[in-house]
């Protein structure tokens, strides 16, 4: 049954119990009143909680059907279940991953290396998501990205509760917190945060050799003919975690838009965002083609080509994934160690 029908079948059953009890002229529950549960009481829709054995000192089992306000990325007032079963995640699948959590279905690369080990028994949705196989699954909750389209969405919020998180973040790990607080996961937060504090340790130890304190990074997305310039958020492993700094010119940037993410340039400004390692992701075959002009029309001016020190990078680095992000530093070994 889905999610709305199971949440009208409840609220009937409460309707018809707070009538036995009005009829019975309201009886005291005196000792037998449970303690008020930690989370907040809000917009909160339960069937009467299951009786305990007799003796047994066992917790009532949470009811399945209880729900809750959600506040997702964008400020929208979400009720969602409070323990959600069947989640469908459009995006984000990595997240959920480091969380302990595996979606019912989800998108198609998700179904391949490296999330393709911890996806069996899901549903490939197929891209855009298939509505007719998405309402057969029943989730009781969807997470998709805040691009979908509106229509989507009134197609999407038929069928479930969809919280969206933001597909260009500031910080990739916000996400990681949102979906912990959705799901209570917290504890599993700490322990993935933890332990890919140690793997960053480890790596930058292994390249001690190979990355010089102070170098500069500069990061390219090639596709088709377009070329868009990374901000050190969107591709925070080379910064953050390995230690390489941003170019003058992007500390400029991001000092006059703290937000800003990425821009489309042209072949001719590529030497403007010169770094001491320039780093290009190249999407398709297309992509690569262009690579291969860049360097032979325009980055053979530039000292990190000269150098060899321009790269390309396996298309797995264009995600914020926490799966991703664990690959992209043992990646970045094979990349500049070899």
């Amino acid at each position: 049954m889905t999610y709305r029908w199971r949440l009208r079948t409840w609220a009937g059953l409460m309707a018809v119990m707070l009538l036995w009890i009005a009829g019975c002229g309201g009886t005291n529950a005196g000792s037998g009143s449970s303690a008020p549960s930690e989370k907040p009481p809000v917009a909160t829709v339960a069937a009467p909680p299951a009786e305990s054995p007799s003796g047994s000192g066992a917790e009532p089992m949470e009811d399945p059907a209880a729900v809750r306000i959600f506040t997702d990325a964008i400020d929208r007032q979400v009720e969602v279940p409070v323990k959600p079963e069947r989640i469908v995640s459009l995006e984000f699948t990595g997240y959920l991953h480091a969380l302990g959590v595996k979606p019912v279905a989800t998108s198609p690369r998700f179904f391949l290396p490296p999330f393709a080990e911890f996806m069996e028994g899901a549903e490939d949705l197929g891209y855009p998501a298939n509505l007719e196989k998405l309402a057969g699954i029943e989730p009781d909750l969807i997470i998709a990205p805040d691009y979908v389209t509106q229509d989507q969405m009134d197609a999407f919020e038929k069928i479930a509760p969809v919280v969206l998180l933001k597909w260009s973040e500031t910080n990739n790990l916000n996400r990681l917190t949102m979906l912990a607080d959705l799901l209570d996961r917290h504890d599993e937060e700490r322990q993935w945060l933890d332990s890919y504090k140690r793997l960053a340790e480890q790596t930058r130890e292994k390249l001690r050799d190979y990355v010089k304190p102070g170098e500069s990074a500069a990061v390219f997305y090639a596709w088709s003919t377009s070329i868009n310039v990374l901000a050190p958020q969107v591709i925070s492993t080379l910064y953050d975690d390995i230690g390489f700094e941003p170019t003058e010119k992007m500390k400029q940037r991001l000092a006059a838009e703290p937000d800003f993410a990425s821009e489309t340039i042209s072949k001719e400004l590529l030497s403007d965002y010169a770094a001491d390692r320039m780093f290009f992701i190249a999407e398709g075959e297309l992509g690569k083609e262009l690579l291969a002009d860049l360097k032979k029309n325009v980055l053979s001016t530039v000292p990190a080509f000269r150098e060899d020190k321009v790269y390309v990078l396996d298309p797995n680095w264009y995600s914020f994934e926490p799966t991703l992000l664990e690959w992209q530093l043992n990646n970045a070994v094979e990349v500049l160690a070899e």
